[in-house]
């Protein structure tokens, strides 16, 4: 497990009431997905361009006020379908384009081939993470908080990493802080996938010897 549900009740307790603040501001939870977006994707745009250190810290506010969309809209019973796909699905595009101003920078700095593979790989195991969880739900796999809490790497913690290595880079560190982030990243998640995949074959495993009244 990656979070626990007590953790989560805990991360809850602190950014429901910045969530509710938000939403006395007039913001909804649609609104903050796309603030959160356009902030992630313009920081993404200042990795691309290697202004590591304001991209990365732009990155994790973009990050981080996505987070709380969901939050406000169970908060204030206004959590729906539409939502939750807009939140999923603006994640992931803001995640990928951060993934890309990284491997674009890391093509501009000459650092040669293996780097920006390594950032390509992943971004596409962070995709397969999320798309893991996404069919199990489909295939009513998941339950509660599905495969959200199942594995090491969960989006939270990849933004964290991303951010961090992205931050350090500028301060003198060098790309060598970026690419041990998005190499952490693709071990992480990796992992998190064979985790999920596992976690799936067990409830299937389970369903299937589940007598049938």
């Amino acid at each position: 497990m990656s979070i626990s549900n007590e953790s989560r009740g805990r991360i809850k307790q602190v950014f429901e009431p910045i969530a509710l603040a938000m939403g006395r501001l007039g913001l909804t939870p649609n609104a903050l997905t796309l603030i959160g977006f356009a902030i992630t994707a313009l920081g993404a745009l200042l990795v691309g361009v290697q202004a590591w250190v304001v991209g990365g810290l732009v990155v994790f506010v973009g990050g981080v006020l996505d987070m709380f969309d969901g939050t406000l809209a169970r908060a204030t019973g206004q959590a729906s379908k539409l939502g939750a796909f807009m939140d999923s699905t603006f994640d992931k595009a803001g995640e990928i384009l951060v993934f890309l101003g990284c491997i674009g920078a890391l093509a501009n700095a000459n650092v040669g081939t293996a780097p920006v593979l390594v950032a390509a790989a992943a971004m596409g195991a962070s995709i397969m993470v999320s798309y893991t969880r996404a069919k199990s739900d489909a295939l009513g796999y998941s339950s509660g908080l599905g495969l959200a809490a199942v594995g090491i790497m969960p989006r939270e913690v990849r933004l964290v990493i991303i951010s961090l290595g992205i931050v350090l880079t500028g301060t003198g560190i060098g790309t060598s802080a970026i690419q041990f982030a998005l190499g952490v990243i693709l071990v992480g998640a990796v992992i998190t996938v064979i985790q999920r995949i596992l976690h799936v074959r067990r409830q299937a495993k389970s369903a299937a010897q589940t007598p049938i009244h």
